[in-house]
Formats: structure tokens, sequence, C-alpha cells
């Protein structure tokens, strides 16, 4: 799952209660609300790794409008919104981006209370600073970008539709932020596998020097795995083990010492995925409401429909199943609901447990 929406909920709750309970009033409360956007399924690259299909294109005006409907009823109820802008690439939609932010921006206007967070995964190629400071003037000021190693191992993994290169666009892109004012953060996704782990060391020497003296960058070692892309057979896994003494030694290669540097991202944990909560729900560029973002094509990821009038047409059984990690507070599965999900066979048995 993508790290830009790994985070913890914000809460005004007092810490009184146990530490089950105190998790279990920030997981459930309803002054929170994310909406993870896809404003389109299509994408400018073909990375081997990828596990989209691209047959969804650009979010249809109806969509559009459901969402701002469905912000108008939510917002005056809440203290925190955070809207996550995923695709695809939905850079190459940003005026539906763009034109749901703005409406986004009214809503905070008219409700001052409330506290709003905008971010995006990005690809990066079409993020250049015109692009960047549109969008930071509209709140969405949070990114992450993937670079897979040094231009020549990168190159040859996150590739355009088009089979050219992608490195130094991106590379430019995020120079062109560092080099400016705005008020933004960028995680930089550092991505390794078995094969290119050891051809990381020129990439790290690159960010130490160009971006580790700026404070709004934070790097994030991710290992590639396997998530249902047609190349996934090929893909070499870590095991567990070793996947966390590689990223120890990447990190220590970066930070030397100062492992505890704010700028070296990492979950914490006791992580709880988005699709652990009740708060929280991808909205796709069709208007189907799910859970995860990287079960899109599971049957039991659609949980509901999104109206033009904002309201949300349920199908019965889908949605606890996501959530039976509030029932035992079990870590693993409030930290990947999606592991152990039960068939739709025998979803309506589970929502029955959950909600009796």
């Amino acid at each position: 799952m993508n790290s830009t929406e790994q985070r913890i909920l914000p809460s005004s709750i007092d810490d009184k209660d146990s530490k089950n309970g105190h998790l279990m009033k920030h997981l459930v409360s309803n002054s929170y609300f994310q909406l993870i956007i896809l404003p389109t399924e299509k994408c400018n690259f073909r990375c081997t790794y990828c596990y989209e299909d691209f047959a969804v294109g650009k979010m249809k005006q109806e969509t559009i409008q459901g969402i701002k409907a469905l912000l108008e009823k939510r917002c005056a109820d809440l203290r925190y919104l955070s809207i996550s802008w995923f695709g695809g690439e939905p850079l190459t939609a940003k005026d539906i981006v763009l034109e749901i932010s703005k409406y986004t921006i009214s809503l905070i206007y008219r409700y001052p209370r409330l506290h709003y967070k905008g971010d995006m995964t990005t690809n990066g190629y079409l993020l250049d600073y015109k692009t960047v400071a549109a969008l930071a003037s509209v709140g969405v000021r949070d990114y992450q970008i993937s670079l897979d190693g040094p231009r020549e191992v990168h190159d040859q993994s996150r590739i355009r539709a088009d089979g050219k290169s992608t490195y130094d666009q991106i590379w430019t892109n995020l120079l062109a932020i560092r080099d400016s004012s705005l008020p933004v953060s960028v995680i930089l996704r550092i991505h390794f596998t078995v094969d290119t782990l050891k051809l990381i060391d020129p990439l790290i020497v690159d960010i130490k020097r160009e971006f580790l003296h700026d404070p709004r960058f934070s790097i994030l070692f991710k290992a590639i795995e396997r998530l249902g892309g047609e190349n996934d057979a090929s893909i070499k896994i870590f095991s567990e083990t070793e996947k966390q003494e590689a990223i120890k030694s990447l990190q220590t290669k970066l930070f030397g010492e100062n492992l505890a540097s704010s700028q070296n991202y990492s979950l914490s944990d006791d992580y709880v995925c988005y699709a652990s909560r009740p708060n929280s729900l991808v909205i796709r560029s069709n208007g189907d409401v799910g859970k995860c973002t990287v079960a899109l094509y599971d049957e039991r990821n659609k949980v509901a429909t999104l109206q033009p009038d904002g309201t949300l047409k349920v199908i019965p059984g889908r949605l606890a199943p996501w959530l039976r990690g509030l029932e035992t507070l079990d870590p693993d599965t409030l930290g990947c609901p999606l592991v152990g999900l039960p068939l739709n066979s025998e979803a309506a048995k589970e929502s029955k447990v959950l909600l009796s």
C-alpha cells in the first residue's frame, strides 16, 4: 500500500482510556474523514512491477459532482479532512484534481474549525514548478515520488508508456521543488529489489548531496513486492528478515548514525492501514467506492457506488470484513486487512458478527 496514505489519525481525544480503548476511539472517530481519490486510472508510465490495468479513464462529471456533494454533507461535522490523490497517474487528470481541491478550499473557508490536508502519490514526471505551485495554492502540499535507483537502474523499470526514459525529468522536477520556497513536503520513495539492492549507492550519494539539507524532503526505502502485476513471477522477493536488514543498511548509508532523523521516513510498529478505518474511503474514477488501493480489481473491494447527490449505494456485507480488525485489534489485521479477507461467500456471516 502507498505510504502517503499510511498516516496516524489526528484526534483531540483525551488519553484517559486503556490503550486499546484509546486506539479504537482514534480509528472510529467521526470527526476525521479521508478520501483517496483516483481522478483517472490511466497512466503515462508502464512500470514493470505495476499491478494496475489502466482500463478505466478519467473521472466523469457525475462522479466529480458526487464527491463535491459528499464533502458538502460531511464537512460541517468534521474536524479533520484528508484528501489523497492516487491513480493511475493523477497529474494526467490535473484539471480534476484542481477542480475538486478548489471546491474543498471553499468549504474550508466556510468551516474554519476544519483542518484540511491534501497529498498526492505521483510518479513526478508532470510535477513541474508551475504545477506544484498551482496545487500548493489549493492545499495539495504533500507528495510521494518514487525512484528505483540511479538513472541507468531507474530507467529499466519506471518506463514511460511510449518506452522512453523518465529519470531525468523527475530529477529536474525534484530540483525545482528544492530550489523553490513552496510550503510542500516530498517523500522520496526509493524502491529496491534483490537484483538492484547493490546498485542503489550512487542514488544515495546524490540524495545526500541534493536533498538532505532541505527538511521538506524525507526518504522511505521500500522493497518491491508482488502485488498482482503481470510480471510478478519474475520479481525476486526478500524474506521479511532480509528486507529489514536491507532497509537498515540503506538507511545507514544515507543517514549514518543519525537514523533518528526526521527525514528517515518509516512506518511505526503500531501502523494501522487506511483500509482498516471506517472513516477512510477510496473513490475510483468510475465512481466505485472501495477500501484498498492495491485490490482495485478484487470484487470484495467494491463496497459501494457514489451517487451524484453524494450518497453511497452500499453493497450489503462488503464493508464489515475490511473493518474486522476493529473487533480484535489484532495488529496484523489492522496493518493489512486484505490479508485473510473473507471471501464474498463468507462476508455476510462476518458482517453479522461485527455488527451484532
